[in-house]
């Protein structure tokens, strides 16, 4: 990844600059302007990665990203690992929660990132246990990278604001995450199986006074000469304080400069497949990933949100291209406005979509 690496620190310390420049394509049969004009071919982000290290045990890592309209901090930690089978990690920091290397292939993820449980990152610090095969992590988060009112930020965290006229006082605070995942061969297979927790406040500004935020997560991964296949089912509910005037059957969250409603409590499933393929010029990944958000509030109007995503990855030199088919129905940004919420149009919308990235 590195393009620069100088030596500025005492003793044995020193840097390393990369980063990435992307450009996606979009086709969507839910636009008319879309269709009307071939679909678009947008700049998507500009990214500077950081990495640092001063001594054999002490270092560093951020990222910044660029993005039409908005820029943010991704992530940005100090690490220390003086202590045998142990690693301490401080900052804005990735969630230890559900399968570790993502629930997903594709460019879009799975909708557990829009609900906050992938690819996720907050203001705290984490401990990390490795040995055997086994993982053990715990981490504890004082608040969202952002604040509540500020929709910055990578990973979907409580909003403070106002969603199509209704008004969201929730914040993220003093939330605790553990995972315990095992990792182990049979039969030829090369598993890691584990569970996730989570448990924090959810402060209500305008009440002052809190209610709950509470998920756990059972997840598979296993891998067979390329091929790899992925499960999880993540239980969560945000439970938010109220003194009767809104609606706790619906939830507000923001990421990437906006936001959006989701059912405040329900299961997210997913089911995942994908074989790897190398060549002399480099790799692809060809894949089918699945996922349902199923909402479980009082509200019976609520309907599933659905993403089916096939596609490829492949990877040539410092490039890195994603081409992908959506098939959505009831889906935040892929025709629809929400996870988990009444499905007005019953329709499953299509979207073709092209990543092009260059790292360096």
């Amino acid at each position: 990844m590195s393009a620069l690496s100088a030596n500025v620190f005492a003793h044995d310390g020193d840097f390393d600059i990369g980063g990435s420049l992307k450009y996606n394509y979009a086709y969507k049969d839910f636009s008319d302007s879309s269709q009307s004009k071939g679909g678009d071919l947008d700049f998507n982000s500009f990214e500077i990665v950081v990495k640092g290290n001063w001594d054999d045990n002490w270092g560093s890592k951020a990222a910044y990203r660029f993005m039409n309209g908005h820029d943010y901090l991704k992530y940005g930690y100090v690490y220390y690992t003086g202590v045998e089978d142990w690693r301490f990690d401080a900052g804005i920091i990735g969630k230890p929660f559900g399968n570790r290397n993502y629930a997903s292939h594709n460019w879009w993820y799975s909708l557990n990132y829009y609900l906050g449980f992938e690819d996720a990152f907050d203001l705290g610090g984490k401990a990390t246990y490795q040995k055997d095969g086994w993982t053990s992590e715990l981490a504890f988060f004082k608040n969202s990278a952002y604040k509540a009112t500020d929709k910055r930020g990578f990973a979907a965290d409580a909003y403070r604001g106002t969603i199509n006229g209704t008004e969201y006082n929730n914040e993220e605070a003093n939330t605790f995450n553990a995972r315990q995942s095992y990792a182990f061969d049979a039969v030829g297979i090369d598993f890691e199986l584990g569970a996730s927790l989570e448990y924090g406040q959810l402060y209500n500004a305008k009440l002052d006074d809190n209610g709950t935020s509470t998920a756990y997560a059972v997840h598979l991964d296993a891998n067979y000469q390329g091929l790899n296949i992925q499960l999880q089912m993540v239980d969560y509910d945000y439970d938010q304080a109220t003194d009767g005037s809104n609606d706790t059957n619906r939830y507000g969250v923001k990421m990437l400069n906006s936001a959006y409603e989701v059912a405040s409590k329900g299961q997210i499933y997913t089911a995942n497949i994908a074989k790897k393929f190398s060549r002399s010029w480099g790799s692809f990944n060809i894949y089918n990933d699945y996922s349902i958000v199923t909402p479980d509030t009082a509200d019976t109007t609520q309907d599933d949100s659905i993403v089916n995503t096939t596609g490829v990855s492949i990877k040539v030199n410092k490039f890195k291209f994603y081409i992908d088919h959506y098939y959505a129905k009831n889906s935040v940004w892929l025709g629809d406005a929400g996870l988990g919420l009444d499905d007005a149009d019953d329709s499953w919308n299509s979207r073709v979509n092209i990543n092009i990235a260059y790292f360096f």
